[in-house]
């Protein structure tokens, strides 16, 4: 009876979280859907015809009353929230930008998806919420304000491994000035983020080299998990440089999705310490090798945008307004940075998305012919 009370609760307050922030909330119990708000709401499970879940999300678990902002292959994001070890709230799907061109390519390519569903998912990904870190913050607040009142009629000693993360900073801070371990100097990472903004390679691997001479932070109870979330999170910011660097979003993204599937199949401690200073080398080539065109910020902006519009219908006119210059002044710069006309550009960009296509999927010519 007490359970079923509580249950009701919490039926009434997933729908009062969904009435103030609008986004779709679920309520698990024991993994078992027992209620969600909307009724009905935009799903590409159903958009793909999957069969799989909100649950097939990977979160850490025993982390009670704490937001976990996690995502699924499909840039989607769901906020995960444990009440107790029987009650799951999952809120979502939103998105962390709004879906552009490019990266709806990419999307299109890691799923091997037919080309066609191109406009069903822009479609789909223009219904959804984008929430920016200040709109997560209140979320945040507003989950912790509706759910942390103890509603549960039998609380439970909280074990050492149910320890929420605010308990667990305070714990490990304690443990960290017990044995005199210390993070690396932020101005170390500073150093580094610097050397792969602007593609120099010189110092990197010596400085790199200072960092690993200080103990890493113990980021799992296995050494090798650890070392491999410590890499992940290595990987992330040299990512985040190089895109400051210069090098397109997607360019950037696809080498970390590589390196990172590279981190979780090595086994080897040394052979994971080497990867980590081929990341830096490999991330500054690549700044090195967008800075030798010597393109200017204006030419560089252009290039990204029409890759992020690749399939969309492209004007000087457009392309001018959103990089913020005269039509008459792009058309004259990119024909003497780059060599050929805008719209020379814009062809063999697109030609080489279609050969992609020809070559790696199945998809018919006129298909191909209406993404491109």
């Amino acid at each position: 009876m007490e359970h079923s009370y509580f249950q009701n609760i919490l039926l009434e307050k997933i729908e009062l979280f969904n009435y103030f922030s609008n986004l779709p909330i679920r309520l698990y119990s024991n993994n078992v859907l027992i209620g969600h708000f909307p009724e009905k709401h935009p799903s590409i499970k159903h958009l793909l015809g999957s069969q799989e879940g909100f649950l097939n999300l990977v979160f850490s678990e025993n982390q009670f009353f704490t937001c976990q902002y996690i995502s699924n292959d499909y840039y989607e994001y769901f906020i995960a929230f444990e009440l107790d070890p029987i009650f799951l709230i999952m809120a979502g799907p939103f998105l962390d930008e709004a879906m552009y061109d490019a990266k709806l390519s990419t999307l299109i390519k890691r799923h091997t998806l037919p080309i066609k569903m191109k406009g069903k998912l822009q479609d789909y990904f223009s219904k959804l919420m984008v929430i920016d870190n200040t709109k997560c913050f209140y979320i945040n607040k507003l989950l912790m304000t509706l759910f942390t009142d103890h509603l549960n009629p039998a609380p439970k000693e909280t074990h050492s491994s149910e320890q929420s993360i605010p308990e667990n900073y305070f714990v490990t801070t304690y443990k960290n000035r017990l044995t005199m371990f210390q993070h690396p100097p932020y101005f170390l990472e500073q150093v580094i983020i610097k050397l792969i903004k602007s593609g120099t390679k010189a110092n990197a691997s010596q400085i790199l080299s200072e960092i690993n001479s200080l103990n890493r932070a113990k980021l799992s109870d296995n050494p090798l998990r650890s070392l491999k979330n410590s890499l992940i999170c290595s990987c992330t910011i040299f990512t985040r440089a190089a895109i400051k660097g210069g090098v397109t979003d997607d360019d950037a993204f696809t080498l970390s999705d590589a390196f990172i599937y590279e981190i979780e199949k090595t086994d080897s401690m040394s052979e994971l310490d080497k990867l980590e200073y081929r990341m830096v080398e490999t991330f500054i080539d690549k700044v090195h090798h967008v800075s030798t065109f010597k393109f200017s910020l204006v030419i560089r902006n252009t290039m990204t945008y029409i890759m992020n519009h690749l399939s969309e219908k492209l004007t000087l006119h457009v392309i001018a307004e959103n990089v913020y210059v005269h039509p008459n002044y792009l058309s004259a710069l990119f024909k003497k940075e780059v060599g050929i006309t805008l719209f020379q550009y814009i062809l063999k960009r697109r030609i080489e998305e279609s050969t992609y296509f020809l070559k790696y999927s199945n998809e018919s010519i006129a298909d191909i012919a209406y993404f491109a």
